[in-house]
Formats: C-alpha cells, structure tokens, sequence
C-alpha cells in the first residue's frame, strides 16, 4: 500500500514538474510565425465573409491577413448568428481567396514606414551588447530634440509600432523604432530564448545612447505589452534623459500576467507557481523586479497608460495600482475597450489625440 502511495506521488510529481516546465518553455519561447484563426467564407462586390467571432466582429480599424494577402477592413455591413460580412476599404497585398485561412491584424501594415504611411525613414543599425541591432528612424523637424524610441513587445516586429507613427511624425519628434535580439533579422542571445525583459532592456539602454550620440536632447520611451517592462526597467535603471514614457498594454508584474495565462489555461495556482519557479531558475530572472507597484510612488516621469478592458493577454490590474499610487498627475490613464495592445484600433482619433497631446507636453 505505502508502495502503491509512493508511486502515485512520484507521477504526480513528475506531472506537475512536466507541466510546469512546458508551461515555462512557452513563456520564454521565441516564436515568430503566423497563426490563422479563422477563414474566409466568402468575398467579393467590396466586401468579405468571416465566421463570427469576437475578434472579427469587433468595431474599429483592422487589417485581414492571409498567406501571401493583406486588406484594411472598413465597418460590418451585414451577417447573421454564425457569419459577418465587414467591406473592404482596400486590398494592399494579393487577392482575397474564398476558403483561405485568414486571421484580423491590429498592426494594419507590414514591410517599412515608407511603403505603409508614405512615411521617409532611414534603415539605421545601433550597437549593442549582442551585436548591430536594426532599427528604423523617422528624422523629424531635426534631430536636436526630444526623440520617440519604440519598444514592440514580446515576439513581435518593428511593425508593431506603425500605429502610433502618424501622430509622432506630426508633432515633428523623430522616432526611432528599434529591434531588440531575437528579432527576425537581428542578433540571437546565446540561449535563443525570450527573457521577459530582463536581457532585452538593454537594448532600449542602448537605442538611447544611439539617440544621444545622434543630437536627442532627450527622450520618450514607448513600449507595447513587453516592450512596457523594458521601458520600465530603463527607467528605473536612469531617467535622467527620458521626459516621458508612453505604455501600452504594458507588462506591469510578470507573476500577475503568468498567474492570468496560467488560469486562462485552467492550471492549478501551484503549478503555475511551481512553473514560475523554473521560468526564473531557467533564465535566471527575479519576477519581482517586473512588479512595477512599489516603484509608483517614486515616479517623477510623466506617463502615459493605455490599458483595454478586454484584454487576454496581460493582467490590467498592477497597471491601474500603478497609476493609482504614482504622484498625483503623473499618470495619465486612458482606458479604452479592445483586446491586447488595441486601444489604437478601436478608436484611432482618441488615441492619437490622447498622444499629441502628451507628447506636446513632453517635448
């Protein structure tokens, strides 16, 4: 009996430590390949067919990608319980396929500023601890001024900062959009393996050297989801030459997000804990130095948050602590609706205005 005990415990040892290793692996994969959610039904006399879901329904500005295709995506027109019909505002890549497996976009655009908005941007390289690093820079009215430094989050692309381009290019501030390692076509850490920020915040460190170096007579750091705790960690590590930091769904606590998508994928509490213990063995970060709460009260850098009620992703409660506990109007929070990073495409103009007038203040 006490045998038969015993090798129960061990396969539930074993299971949960596989489990939770697995679970580990997926936080710190690098991973950049395309997932297609959903397909097209139908399309044609400007318009498509989608199945109905929640991310294909949702009002606002998308794109809809297939293998080889891109559209922008105008209002729905049309539908029933199980199918939408959106119109087509325009095809920028291929043809749209009748039964081929699509998905919605929040980037809009692929390629390079000057393809996407008509923007000019010069291909820049910047140095770093694991080598040259790509980037793209939007010179602005001049160089010896405040700089924009745009921060994707984890897994993405420099495309992930198209949508705040129009408005920074506006305001007349240069923007450099940096890649960071593990990127596609950028340097590889020595592991090949996404550290949550804990490396990766070194090369926001080092885009702000190159902007120094380039005439900026300060900065703003952007980040979106994770690119939010590498702007966080720079931050915290010297703000002397940053006069403002904009956040997008940012990653406020690590421990709070991986308890989320441990839920989200019905994992008893104590595995995900058991799995946070190995994330951090296993790259060696202390997730309580991604808990950004304590630092609030600190907070002499003006800020603005962007957070979405729905979002699946990132857990939104240490964001609103955060702007709760920041000196008075240090924060400004605007919380739009959307899923992850979409406050953009849900209401474009608010967004943009929200982020004129920051940067107006903070120049």
């Amino acid at each position: 009996m006490v045998s038969a005990v015993l090798a129960v415990v061990v396969l539930l040892c074993a299971a949960v430590g596989g489990i939770s290793w697995y679970f580990a692996g997926v936080a710190t994969q690098v991973d950049h390949s395309v997932e297609y959610r959903t397909e097209i039904v139908d399309a044609g006399n400007g318009t498509v067919t989608l199945p109905r879901e929640p991310f294909t329904e949702r009002p606002g500005t998308w794109a809809l990608i297939w293998k080889g295709g891109r559209a922008l995506l105008g209002p729905v027109v049309g539908g029933g319980k199980k199918r939408v019909v959106r119109r087509v505002a325009s095809v920028l890549e291929g043809t749209l396929i009748k039964g081929a497996p699509a998905d919605i976009d929040h980037w809009l655009y692929d390629s390079d500023p000057k393809t996407a908005l008509g923007l000019d941007f010069q291909n820049v390289t910047y140095p770093s601890k694991v080598g040259p690093m790509p980037a793209w820079l939007l010179p602005g009215a001049s160089p010896k001024s405040t700089w924009v430094i745009g921060v994707h989050g984890r897994n993405a692309d420099k495309a992930e900062t198209f949508r705040a381009m129009r408005a920074v290019h506006a305001t007349g501030l240069p923007m450099l959009s940096i890649a960071y390692r593990n990127d596609v076509g950028a340097p590889r850490s020595a592991d090949h393996r996404n550290h949550l920020g804990d490396t990766e915040w070194n090369e926001v460190a080092s885009a702000v050297a190159y902007a120094r170096a380039n005439g900026a007579t300060g900065v703003v750091l952007y980040g979106w989801s994770m690119g939010g705790a590498m702007v966080m960690t720079t931050l915290r590590k010297d703000p002397s030459f940053v006069r403002g930091v904009v956040l997008d769904s940012p990653v406020m606590d690590w421990s709070a997000t991986l308890d989320k998508q441990g839920d989200d994928r019905h994992l008893p509490r104590f595995v995900t804990d058991v799995a946070k213990r190995m994330l951090s063995k296993r790259i060696g970060i202390d997730l309580r130095d991604f808990d950004q709460r304590p630092y609030a009260p600190r907070l002499r850098t003006p800020t603005l948050l962007f957070t979405t009620a729905e979002d699946a992703t990132v857990a939104n409660r240490p964001a609103f602590a955060f702007a709760k506990a920041a000196p008075p109007g240090m924060v400004t929070h605007i919380a739009a609706q959307g899923d992850h990073t979409e406050a953009w495409n849900v209401d474009p103009a608010a967004y943009e205005r929200a982020l004129t007038a920051f940067l107006t203040r903070t120049r």
